[in-house]
């Protein structure tokens, strides 16, 4: 086999940069579900559903598109419980000639994946995460020399990378933001868009089983879930949010109200 690409639960993409030069004949996707990342800190039990459904989801997906996908859930024998551990066991498996892995959203990961090219004696290409605007080399170089790293002149430096709402040079409209305008009081009587709610399916209700068995002492309730857990149902999400949230979101974004969860 010539290169076994891992998958991360949020990096649930085709788009990601470890898959984007696959060859679907002779590589290998490889998933694992871990109790190391699932109770690190005590996660809420709808999030662990969250994204042990997606990404089960996500590996079905895969396999009906025909990609070659190697899938440990967390119940599986044999399971070592960490990123390190299921990777060691997946070399020896189908012995590769690389291990492609797009950067993780976490430090600690990131860490530990730069270990493994020595630890398990296998190349290790760490590809930069292309979903961001911005890469992490050239935040450092932004951020160089600078006393303090205040959000709004990144924001401003990538409009001005990327063009996004600029008239050339300047902000549309003539101001980089509208924060004064984003603060009105919610007016007595305002009706609420309610928020999109998804039924659960058998592999969601597999998980929720699995959680309910394993991680028993997080905190939070299993019932009622209702996320979005495939590509499909998230798009009908943000077409929801897009449609009936976001006309209203500037004028009110800083408002709360009793009650109102979703707001």
């Amino acid at each position: 086999m010539k290169n076994l690409r891992l998958v991360l639960g949020d990096q649930l993409s085709t788009a990601v940069s470890s898959l984007s030069d696959i060859d679907r004949q002779s590589d290998v996707v490889l998933m694992v579900e871990v109790e190391d990342e699932a109770g690190y800190v005590r996660h809420h039990k709808q999030k662990l559903v969250l994204v042990l459904s997606a990404m089960r989801h996500f590996a079905a997906r895969l396999q009906q598109r025909g990609y070659r996908v190697d899938y440990v859930k967390m119940d599986s024998d044999g399971n070592t419980g960490s990123f390190s551990g299921e990777v060691k066991r997946a070399l020896d498996r189908h012995r590769p000639e690389r291990l492609v892995v797009t950067e993780p959203g976490e430090w600690r990961v990131r860490a530990m994946m730069e270990r493994w090219q020595q630890d398990l004696g296998v190349p290790v290409e760490i590809r930069d995460d292309d979903r961001f605007l911005c890469s992490l080399e050239e935040f450092s170089q932004w951020a160089q020399g600078r006393k303090s790293l205040r959000m709004e002149y990144f924001y401003r430096n990538m409009r001005k990378k990327t063009g996004w709402l600029m008239d050339g040079d300047k902000p549309v409209g003539g101001e980089w933001n509208y924060d004064k305008q984003n603060r009105k009081p919610l007016p007595k009587g305002m009706g609420y868009p309610d928020r999109l709610r998804f039924d659960v399916d058998d592999i969601t209700r597999d998980v929720m089983q699995l959680v309910a068995r394993r991680h028993d002492t997080h905190f939070g309730d299993l019932e009622p879930f209702q996320w979005a857990t495939t590509r499909e149902d998230a798009k009908r999400a943000l077409e929801h949010f897009t449609t009936d949230c976001l006309p209203n979101f500037g004028d009110y974004q800083d408002a709360m109200k009793s009650g109102e969860d979703f707001l």
